[in-house]
């Protein structure tokens, strides 16, 4: 009767390298040759330069508002017939809207400063050096492990902490930046035509006056009563002015508010959520024995 025969080493050679530790190879390659290439860095650099030119035409907007509301804040809309006035200062009504302005100048300072630690941490992870490491890491340990060597899991580890440093800002700029597109861009684009064209509007309508020259006290009767009513109509005209600029100003409430809200996320909420997602993957995966 004869006996089948097994070969223990074949047995050994299937059970060697499992599935999961050929699919780990796979991917530091594949992260590998992604940090030799300029595809990420590319996508990231311009995804970064979108978002600054955002910040910086939004803080010069902020910041122009600001002069233009000041400057209203300084005028008067002066009605003079015949040397008797009647003066307007619709400046008054925009002091709540000059203080929502100032606070929204600081938030967007603050989110052209975190946008340069990111441009900062974007470099850090392009320098040649941390290319270089991220490479002969991944090589190192691909080559350590066909050998069964012991070291491998330490240099796994410093691998997933390069790894980190590499990818984790390029890729958040980019997730960033697609959720801009999904949900933050039409709000950012009405609010910005808005707060443009009020801006422009206030300026218009407070620099409009009505002056009637004294020397036309000395005309006849007729023409008093004449400019009695022009008076009259052209005061009715400076309180509608006063009126549409309350309307304009309290139209920019809004609109700051959902600026403010834009880049509060995309530079302040979103980035810091991101990283810590990231850190959290790395952090199971560096804890994971292999």
């Amino acid at each position: 009767m004869s006996r089948e025969t097994t070969n223990p080493q074949a047995g050994v050679a299937s059970s060697r390298f499992p599935l999961g530790h050929w699919l780990l190879a796979a991917l530091v390659s594949l992260t590998v040759v992604l940090s030799s290439l300029t595809t990420v860095d590319q996508m990231a650099e311009e995804e970064y330069d979108a978002l600054f030119q955002r910040a910086l035409i939004s803080f010069a907007l902020a910041r122009t508002l600001n002069g233009v509301i000041s400057a209203v804040q300084g005028t008067e809309l002066a009605l003079q017939p015949a040397g008797v006035g009647v003066t307007l200062t619709p400046g008054q009504v925009l002091d709540p809207i000059n203080d929502l302005v100032e606070r929204f100048s600081w938030i967007m300072l603050g989110a052209t400063i975190s946008l340069g630690v990111q441009q900062v941490l974007l470099d850090i992870g392009q320098w040649w050096g941390v290319k270089l490491a991220f490479g002969l890491l991944g090589l190192a340990w691909l080559w350590l492990r066909l050998a069964r060597s012991g070291s491998e899991k330490l240099v796994l580890r410093t691998f997933i902490i390069v790894a980190f440093i590499r990818f984790a800002v390029p890729v958040a700029m980019i997730a960033n930046e697609g959720l801009y597109r999904l949900f933050l861009e039409e709000r950012y684009v009405e609010s910005t035509q808005v707060i443009e064209a009020a801006g422009s509007d206030i300026q218009q309508a407070s620099q409009s006056e009505v002056e009637t020259d004294p020397a036309e006290a000395e005309s006849t009767m007729l023409d008093s009563l004449g400019q009695l009513f022009e008076s009259t109509r052209s005061s009715m005209d400076l309180s509608a002015r006063v009126d549409y600029i309350k309307e304009r100003a309290s139209s920019l409430i809004e609109h700051l508010i959902q600026l403010s809200v834009v880049f509060i996320l995309q530079t302040g909420l979103l980035p810091i959520a991101f990283l810590w997602v990231f850190l959290q993957l790395f952090k199971k995966i560096f804890r994971t024995e292999y």
